[in-house]
């Protein structure tokens, strides 16, 4: 449609342009009969043009306003009957610095809409902005929200807001990146986790490395955040599956940041010229290295695994930057974070665990991924 929007306003201006040449050249009792056609003719165009565009809105609004049925239907069909407008759900992210994290806000506030709940949306300005977190889950109980969706800046760290969330009667429910044992434990109330084994994510990375690389190679391990159990569990269940050929020439936690993981790569080829892998425990990571390997000039000989499915590591793969990219599944998080908060707050008992998968993403199915995955990374204000 914007296609053949574009079309008409082309020939409408290019009819405008001829009649200013052609008005130059015609001798002067010809021009009023010329310019009356003209005109009508553009006129014509105009109205088409008009049309379109209207056309196209049109089309555009419906398509949204089917998205919106589509999860409204969706959400409604998989909680208790009710009216959850009477509700306001906070939803404290790690981040909305980085894609992955946004996706994850945004499954949860549309979740919410799409059934007449209020949301908050909070998040800390980096990965690991755990004061941040501190600050923003005691404003949401002294807001009286009804309950508390949270993504983790660490698995530690955040036991003193969530015992007064337990205080408050606040229930919690945990996505993505799991509170520690130790923090679970020191809670007198169960806290839910949805999210993925990341170990198992490793592995399947792994997998798909060993089938290339049967007889090993040298890799660089760019790890996100130390003390999160994704970093750990990323890192573990890669090594378990690789093979013994492995050869792990440099490995460093970059928290998930691209400046940091171009700033690793960089110093690692200047050590390590023939480094032939680099597995990247999240797409930002990914990203930082390609653009170290391309100034380089090392993209035909380092192959680059990553892990999380954010748009722009999808559009690595379909670019060839990338082999594959883990993909997590974040819409579905924040659906079931918003689907179980609903069961609680009309008093059902919530899922304790699911794991919500994940899947490689490589040339086979990038294109239909890249799609899905862009209706959920509008950028959110807080």
């Amino acid at each position: 449609m914007m296609k053949k929007v574009f079309a008409l306003m082309l020939t409408a201006a290019m009819a405008v342009s001829l009649v200013a040449c052609g008005a130059k050249q015609e001798a002067p009792a010809e021009e009023p009969a010329k310019e009356e056609a003209v005109e009508e003719a553009v006129e014509e165009l105009e109205e088409e043009v008009g049309e379109a565009i209207e056309e196209a809105v049109e089309e555009a609004v419906v398509e949204t306003t089917s998205d919106s049925s589509d999860l409204a239907t969706e959400i409604a069909a998989a909680i208790p009957e009710g009216d959850y407008s009477q509700f306001t759900v906070g939803f404290c992210g790690m981040t909305l610095n980085n894609e992955y994290h946004i996706i994850v806000a945004n499954a949860v506030k549309k979740s919410c809409e799409a059934i007449g709940m209020g949301v908050e949306v909070q998040a800390g300005a980096e990965h690991a902005s755990v004061e941040e977190q501190l600050v923003i889950i005691e404003n949401y109980i002294a807001e009286g929200v009804d309950g508390i969706i949270l993504v983790p800046a660490s698995s530690q760290g955040l036991i003193s807001a969530l015992m007064d969330c337990e205080a408050a009667g606040i229930p919690v429910i945990n996505l993505d990146t799991q509170l520690d044992e130790a923090t679970r434990g020191a809670l007198e109330s169960e806290i839910p986790f949805y999210g993925t084994d990341n170990y198992v994510g490793g592995s399947m990375v792994g997998e798909l490395f060993a089938e290339k690389y049967p007889d090993g190679a040298k890799v660089a391990i760019l790890r996100g955040v130390s003390g999160q159990t994704n970093d750990d569990d990323r890192y573990n269940g890669f090594l378990s599956t690789a093979g013994d050929g492995v050869e792990i020439v440099a490995e460093q936690h970059c928290d998930w940041e691209t400046d940091k993981a171009y700033t690793c790569i960089t110093n690692v080829l200047n050590a390590n010229p023939d480094l032939e892998v680099i597995y990247c425990e999240n797409d930002l990571m990914g990203i930082g290295s390609y653009q170290a390997v391309e100034e380089a000039g090392k993209t035909d000989q380092i192959s680059i695994y990553s892990y999380d499915g954010i748009s722009e590591g999808i559009q690595y793969v379909v670019d060839g930057k990338f082999v594959a990219t883990c993909a997590q599944q974040p819409i579905v998080m924040g659906k079931l974070g918003v689907i179980n908060m609903c069961k609680v707050l009309m008093g059902e008992k919530a899922e304790s665990y699911i794991d919500t998968g994940c899947k490689i993403i490589d040339a086979n199915n990038c294109v239909e991924s890249l799609e899905e995955v862009k209706k959920y990374t509008e950028a959110i204000n807080q």
